[in-house]
């Protein structure tokens, strides 16, 4: 098998091939600790300029999530390499949805992981599809937490403040369930309120990432949106992608964060809401519900 670099540089190569045009620059398709620093990766061993922004201005579970979507930016034509080196080209699709499903499952018979490179478009029209300042608002946020850390302050107050966060709920995790199926990592948090929000408890339900959050069972945050978890202790944010169990007993906060304002159109509800995933759940925004 290569090395992640060998199949990055293979997938774009391809890509440029196959459209017959050279590639000025690479964008993430989403804020990951992954997916969003390869492409800047692949532009510094290429000598190529990076983009502040990404197409989703969060991480997302699904290819079709996108918001070169929301600007009816075609995904297609792709290219998918596999660890193998093996290249797989996606011409066409009937719509973003589709390319996810075929890729998804090239991925789980390759062993769960390819890289993809795909959505070639102009910079007049990703102009349209993209969170505009995304990477140095996530360079912002970490360093504000990492400079109060190194200070042996509180970093609660500096990273609401660089990120526009809002206290959501705060409590003791009672179980964290995750479960691995057709690709996607699937599960619960289930947490015990204490301090003001003792006697409530809030689930949050995520694929791959965190989607919907109820408290007493009635939704209180949801997609597009993002809900994060954070640990009280080191404030950290924890991860899904860990076997059950791992975080129960775990003292947490979860805050939310507005969505950038293309997901919160009829369009972006549409492609990101609760009812994408099978939940009969109106998007509201977070901020408008009242506790």
């Amino acid at each position: 098998m290569q090395d992640s670099y060998q199949l990055l540089k293979k997938s774009a190569e391809q890509l440029s091939e196959f459209i017959g045009m050279k590639i000025f620059s690479y964008i993430a398709s989403e804020t990951g600790g992954g997916n969003g620093v390869m492409p800047m990766f692949l532009n510094a061993m290429e000598g190529k300029p990076s983009i502040d922004g990404d197409c989703c201005g969060r991480a997302k579970p699904e290819m079709g999530i996108s918001l070169t979507n929301v600007a009816r930016i075609s995904v297609t034509p792709l290219t998918i390499v596999t660890p193998f080196m093996e290249t797989v080209i996606l011409k066409n699709s009937v719509d973003d949805y589709r390319a996810e499903d075929i890729t998804r499952y090239i991925a789980v018979a390759s062993g769960g992981d390819v890289i993809v490179a795909g959505c070639p478009a102009s910079v007049k029209l990703y102009k349209k599809g993209i969170a505009v300042g995304q990477v140095s608002k996530c360079i912002k946020i970490g360093s504000a937490i990492n400079k109060a850390k190194d200070k042996g302050n509180d970093p609660k107050k500096d990273f609401v403040e660089t990120s526009g966060a809002v206290e959501i709920f705060s409590g003791n995790v009672k179980e964290f369930t995750r479960e691995g199926r057709g690709g996607f990592d699937w599960g619960d948090w289930c947490i015990k309120g204490t301090g003001k929000y003792e006697g409530h408890n809030m689930r949050i339900w995520f694929k791959n990432e965190h989607l919907i959050g109820w408290i007493d069972e009635k939704p209180r945050i949801t997609c597009p949106d993002i809900i994060c978890i954070i640990e009280d202790e080191n404030f950290d944010g924890l991860s899904n992608f860990v076997p059950s169990a791992t975080h129960n007993g775990r003292d947490v906060t979860v805050y939310g964060i507005r969505a950038v304002d293309k997901w919160r159109t009829p369009k972006g509800v549409e492609i990101f809401g609760p009812r994408h995933f099978g939940f009969d759940i109106e998007y509201v925004p977070f901020e408008n519900k009242i506790q």
